[in-house]
C-alpha cells in the first residue's frame, strides 16, 4: 500500500491547465490568444512547445510561470489553484522564488550589474548565504560556460550568445521544481545550445521539470513530449510530426 501510495505521488501532475482561455483587447477587438488549452506535466518531464511566432507560446508560458492569470479555466501549479481568489501578485511573487524558475527570451537582466552579480543577488534573495551563493554562481556560470574571465565584466559588455548563458545560469542556479523557458537557445550556436540541453536533462532526471517554447527542432530528441499551439490551441504531436 505505501509503495502504491508513492507511486502514485510521484505521477501526481506539477502542471496542469485545464479549458485555459486568455484573451486581451487591442482598441474594440477581443482577441482570443489561448483557446481551450489542457496541458498536464508530471515531475521530471520536459516539455517542448513549438508554434508559429504570435501563435501565443509566451502568453502560455506566462501562465503556467504564475506571471499572469487565466480568463477562464482552471491553472493548478504544485497542488496550488492560480486564480486571483486565491493569490495576490504578492504572494505569487514569493510562491515563484520557492518553486518557479524563468528564462526569458529577452534575457531581462539588470544592466548595471556583471555577469556574476546577475547570478549571485536573486540567490541572496532566496536566502541563500552570501559564501554559498558565491560558490554556487560561479558554479552554475562555469557550466555554461562563462568563465572568470567574462564572470565578471558588464553584461552590456558581452555577446547576445553569452548574455543568454547568464540568463539561463540564474535561472538554473535557483532550487526549484518548474523550470518555464521561452526560447533558451536561441542566441546560441550548436555546441553550447547542446550543453545547455545536457545540463537541463540532468536536472529533469532528478525530478525537476521544464517547459519550453521553442523554433530549435535540435531539442526534439530531449523533450519528453512535444506540443504544437496555433491559433491559441494547443495539441499533442508526435516528434516526427513537428
Amino acid at each position: 500500500m505505501i509503495f502504491n501510495v508513492i507511486i502514485l505521488c510521484l505521477y501526481l501532475p506539477v502542471i496542469k491547465l485545464s479549458d485555459v482561455w486568455k484573451s486581451y483587447k487591442i482598441g474594440e477587438t477581443k482577441i482570443d490568444v489561448l483557446k481551450g488549452v489542457n496541458l498536464r506535466v508530471v515531475p521530471g518531464e520536459m516539455v517542448g512547445i513549438f508554434g508559429p511566432s504570435g501563435s501565443g507560446k509566451t502568453t502560455l508560458l506566462n501562465i503556467i510561470s504564475t506571471l499572469d492569470f487565466a480568463d477562464k479555466g482552471f491553472v493548478e501549479i504544485m497542488e496550488n489553484e492560480i486564480s486571483p481568489e486565491k493569490f495576490t501578485y504578492d504572494k505569487l511573487a514569493e510562491f515563484r522564488r520557492k518553486h518557479i524558475a524563468i528564462i526569458f527570451q529577452s534575457h531581462n537582466l539588470m544592466p548595471e550589474m556583471n555577469a556574476f552579480e546577475n547570478v549571485y543577488f536573486p540567490l541572496l534573495l532566496k536566502g541563500y548565504s552570501p559564501k554559498r551563493a558565491k560558490k554556487r554562481a560561479e558554479d552554475v556560470l562555469e557550466a555554461v560556460e562563462i568563465g572568470k574571465d567574462k564572470m565578471f565584466k558588464n553584461i552590456q559588455l558581452l555577446s547576445g550568445g553569452e548574455r543568454q548563458r547568464v540568463a539561463v545560469a540564474r535561472a538554473l542556479a535557483m532550487d526549484v521544481d518548474i523550470f518555464v523557458c521561452d526560447e533558451p537557445t536561441s542566441e546560441l550556436d550548436r555546441k553550447n545550445a547542446m550543453n545547455l540541453m545536457h545540463i537541463m536533462n540532468n536536472l529533469r532526471v532528478i525530478g525537476k521539470t521544464f517547459v519550453i517554447a521553442t523554433h530549435d527542432e535540435r531539442l526534439l530528441e530531449f523533450f519528453t513530449s512535444v506540443y504544437r499551439l496555433e491559433d491559441g490551441i494547443l495539441i499533442r504531436m508526435e516528434k516526427k510530426e513537428v
